[in-house]
Formats: C-alpha cells, sequence, structure tokens
C-alpha cells in the first residue's frame, strides 16, 4: 500500500506539472520584437512618402518644366548653375561622369527656356563598413537660382530624385553638405535624411561636412502616388 501511494503522489505531481503553461520560446519572442520593429519602420516610411507628396504637390509652380538631362547641349547650363551655387569646384569630367552614366537622375527646373535649378544623382552598388553590398543612391549636386530660392523648386527636384532611386531599388539615398549650411540640413532633415557622419575639413575651403543618409525599407510602399506626382509635370 505505502508504495501505491507514493505512485499516486507522483502521477498526481506529474500531472500538476504538465498542467503548467509551457516556458515561452524564446526565438518566438525575438521573431515578433523583430516583426514589431519592422512594422514602426514601415509606418514611419509610408509617413515620410505622405510627406513628400505633399511637398510635390506644394511645389507645383505654374511656369516650371521639369525636365531631364538629354545631351551635351544642357552640360554648359548645370555647369554654369552649379559653379555659380556652390562652394567646391568640379571638373568637366566629374560632371561628365554623372551625367553620362544616370541622365535620368540628372533633372532640371526650366522657367521660360532657361535652366533656373538642377539636381545631380547616381545610383551604385557599393559595399558597406561591414562588406555587404549596398544599392546606394547618391546626390552628388543640387543648385537653384538666388531669384528662386525658396521657392520649393529645389526641394521639388531632390524630392524627383529620391523618388526615381526608390523606384530604381535602391536600399538608401546618401549625401554630404557643409555643417555650416543650415538651409540645406534643415532641407534635407525635414525630408527624413538623418546625420550618419562628420567629415572634418572635408572641402577644400576646409569646412566639415555632414554625410546624411536616407533609408528606404524592402516592405515599405514604392512608387505609388509620389512616383506619380514626381513625373506628372513632365
Amino acid at each position: 500500500m505505502p508504495k501505491n501511494k507514493k505512485k499516486d503522489r507522483g502521477k498526481r505531481a506529474g500531472a500538476k506539472k504538465d498542467a503548467s503553461p509551457p516556458p515561452p520560446d524564446a526565438d518566438e519572442a525575438v521573431e515578433a520584437a523583430s516583426r514589431e520593429v519592422r512594422r514602426i519602420a514601415i509606418a514611419e516610411e509610408a509617413a515620410r512618402s505622405e510627406t513628400l507628396a505633399a511637398t510635390l504637390r506644394a511645389s507645383r509652380h505654374a511656369g516650371v518644366d521639369w525636365v531631364e538631362y538629354e545631351d551635351e547641349l544642357q552640360l554648359p547650363e548645370v555647369m554654369k548653375l552649379v559653379d555659380n551655387d556652390l562652394s567646391e569646384p568640379y571638373s568637366i569630367f566629374t560632371y561628365r561622369y554623372f551625367v553620362r552614366n544616370w541622365p535620368k537622375l540628372c533633372l532640371l527646373a526650366k522657367i521660360d527656356g532657361e535652366t533656373v535649378a538642377c539636381v545631380v544623382s547616381k545610383a551604385e552598388v557599393e559595399a558597406t563598413p561591414l562588406g555587404e553590398p549596398c544599392y546606394r543612391g547618391y546626390i552628388g549636386m543640387l543648385a537653384v537660382q538666388n531669384a528662386y530660392r525658396r521657392s520649393g523648386i529645389g526641394t521639388a527636384l531632390v524630392c524627383r530624385s529620391i523618388e526615381r532611386m526608390r523606384a530604381m531599388g535602391c536600399d538608401e539615398v546618401m549625401l554630404e553638405t557643409e555643417v555650416t549650411n543650415a538651409t540645406a540640413l534643415g532641407l534635407y532633415e525635414k525630408l527624413g535624411f538623418a546625420r550618419d557622419e562628420r567629415l572634418f575639413k572635408y572641402y577644400l575651403n576646409g569646412v566639415d561636412a555632414f554625410r546624411l543618409k536616407l533609408w528606404f525599407h524592402d516592405d515599405a510602399p514604392r512608387g505609388g502616388d509620389l512616383a506619380a506626382a514626381a513625373t506628372e509635370d513632365q
């Protein structure tokens, strides 16, 4: 009899142990947390796209023609505009490197046939610091005539360039700007760029630069209303 009682008590203890909930799976918890981080990132990307779309809609000027770079006949206009607006001089070979390889990422704003603003960009696969491939968009030059600054034309060009790089499948967009250029920093940070690195004495004039980056997410909307808005006036 004592042995049977011990067996019964053992069965009851085993039953209680079996009835307790199983311990949470650590992998499932990590996966759930990862999904939540991803959801937040996608929501932020969607909100940024809406901001860009609103910016584009607000930048529709009746007399502005938005055009792509077509041939070398347009190059003197681009060079003159950039050389007058930026502190960093570029050789003609630098301009040709951009416009010949990525003409669809060289966008011009024209009024009455005159180029009043331009953005010159590129997109290519580069290695990250960890050695992983990254399809990176890069905004090399943005210039706007003094008379048309604060009109939204420069912002509209940047938005169009960003959306073209997003549609091409870029993982991120990068650029550099002088740490003293508060206007440019304000523009890019409003569009979602973050300061990634400070580059000391980056420019020939000895001024430091901030490297700014805008990251895309694979699950975020690509194209859509924003891409249509970016090309509607062209």
